[in-house]
């Protein structure tokens, strides 16, 4: 599941490094075709899958083995559009405004992936204008991005194993019927916050003539390292919060505001380096990470209280009894 969820935001800063070679050696247009060709390659692959939809496996075997299948759901047109457009607009927009573990979290998530965004339009110009890196070298300036993309597996996987993982098995061995509180989700998150507006206060004052690029690629990498904790940690945390029935809702209303955020980051990237200058401009951005960074510490201390989240489960499990 780490690798999972890090494999997108890896892809966000892979894809400018291999553009900018790309542009260097062909031209603009050949990223264009670059993307295709992978595209087409990826799209073979996913010829060879299998079938993993519970539901579709039990019918396809009920079919091998001529007996009835598992019962298919009931209901005119109407009411099956009724259902989508619920689960897949209707609740994630509700819940994106009215549940505040929902809307926290999603706009937290989402400026720090509105930051990797921003970065994609931002990196080629501190490096051209402080370092004075040609085109291949800006690209190579993702590394920094990249590395932290990389770490944020390793990070997660021994946070599940050595925090998370013991303390679910002795909660278990003293009671079978206990279930571990969502907050220790948080564990990540909690790591990250505090590494989010470090690494941007450490980009900003170092990216300076008189001091090596490499620190500024060095608090990069920490950067995305804490944006990858946040991220994964704050998901894991709504999975569990909201229960099978209506995690993909607030999975969903996270993912909606993210990539909005990712897409107005750029539009004003630039214009604000330009004004304020690599060091204020970034400062701007961690002071802004600084105060979202409370939000998983608050709900550790009152996410397990909420009315709203507590209401969700409830009509959940009423559902299910």
């Amino acid at each position: 599941m780490a690798a999972y969820y890090c494999l997108p935001w890896l892809g966000s800063v892979i894809g400018p490094l291999v553009g900018a070679f790309v542009v260097s050696s062909k031209g603009w247009r050949w990223t264009q075709w670059t993307i295709l060709f992978l595209t087409l390659v990826l799209f073979m692959l996913t010829l060879f899958m299998r079938e993993s939809y519970k539901p579709t496996i039990l019918q396809q075997r009920a079919s091998n083995l001529n007996i009835p299948g598992p019962p298919k759901p009931q209901g005119t047109t109407l009411q099956h559009i009724r259902f989508f457009s619920t689960s897949i607009i209707t609740r994630p927009l509700h819940m994106l405004f009215t549940e505040p573990i929902v809307g926290i979290l999603s706009l937290y998530t989402g400026f720090t992936f509105g930051l990797v965004a921003l970065f994609v339009t931002a990196n080629p110009y501190v490096f051209l204008t402080i370092h004075h890196f040609d085109l291949r070298a800006q690209g190579l300036s993702f590394l920094g991005l990249a590395t932290g993309c990389l770490l944020g597996p390793i990070l997660l996987i021994a946070i599940d194993k050595y925090i998370y993982t013991p303390k679910l098995i002795h909660l278990e061995s003293a009671n079978s019927r206990a279930s571990l509180s969502p907050k220790h989700r948080l564990y990540g998150a909690m790591l990250g916050s505090p590494l989010l507006p470090l690494s941007l206060f450490a980009f900003a004052w170092l990216s300076r003539p008189s001091i090596h690029w490499i620190l500024p690629l060095i608090a990069q990498a920490i950067f995305m390292l804490g944006s990858l904790t946040v991220y994964v940690s704050s998901t894991l945390y709504m999975i569990d919060t909201y229960g099978a029935r209506y995690a993909a809702s607030a999975v969903g209303a996270n993912a909606l505001l993210r990539y909005i955020l990712a897409a107005v980051f750029p539009l004003f990237s630039l214009s604000m380096y330009e004004g304020l200058g690599v060091g204020w401009a970034t400062s701007v951005l961690g002071f802004c990470a600084a105060a979202l960074g409370v939000a998983p510490w608050v709900f550790w201390r009152v996410g397990d209280n909420l009315k709203v989240g507590r209401a969700y489960r409830e009509e959940e499990e009423i559902s299910n009894a």
